[in-house]
């Protein structure tokens, strides 16, 4: 399986990437969005060496893959992915970050589609899931163009700007990712 399209290329992480990786977590717009590790500040700006780090432990999950996104023409990194199985490799978490500048530009969309045809056509996955904040309607949209629907609500997960905020579950089982052409699901990339 090849992860990349015309115009973007995933790969795993290489320590080189932390400035590229720091430079795009750290923007403002991307606070609460970052899906990084746990015990990793997801609302202050983090220092090169917290990035360091967040990659080596990326490196080291084994149900877990997180990769760099880059543009095939250039060699700046533009965003992050990841899939993880934890404990059930038929039901893995997915996330996709694109850096503020290369947003709604179809990056996301190309590398969301990658990483289900490759879920959906060589694992046992049934279903693929993401969690997104409810004040994340980018997110949220985002998923709904894909197919994913709300199923889940953790009321009250968290706290932000002075009001409580709910944790949002979304999937897309295989059967509707079948429904919308399988293979060719990511048509015209």
């Amino acid at each position: 399986m090849h992860f990349q399209t015309e115009q973007i290329k995933l790969r795993p992480f290489e320590l080189h990437d932390a400035p590229d990786l720091r430079a795009y977590l750290n923007h403002p717009k991307l606070s609460g969005r970052r899906y990084i590790p746990r015990g990793f500040p997801d609302e202050v700006p983090l220092s090169l060496n917290q990035v360091e780090a967040i990659i080596k432990k990326w490196g080291e999950e084994e149900r877990e893959a997180h990769l760099a996104i880059k543009l095939s023409n250039i060699k700046e990194l533009i965003g992050h992915a990841e899939f993880e199985w934890d404990w059930d490799p038929q039901a893995p978490w997915v996330s996709v970050v694109i850096a503020r500048p290369h947003q709604r530009q179809g990056y996301g969309t190309q590398v969301l589609q990658l990483i289900l045809e490759y879920l959906f056509e060589n694992t046992p996955a049934h279903n693929v899931s993401s969690w997104m904040a409810d004040w994340n309607q980018a997110g949220r949209s985002f998923a709904k163009k894909l197919g994913f629907e709300e199923s889940g609500r953790s009321r009250r997960e968290g706290f932000r700007n002075g009001a409580d905020f709910d944790g949002i579950l979304v999937d897309i089982l295989r059967p509707e990712y079948l429904s919308k052409g399988g293979l060719n699901y990511g048509a015209g990339r």
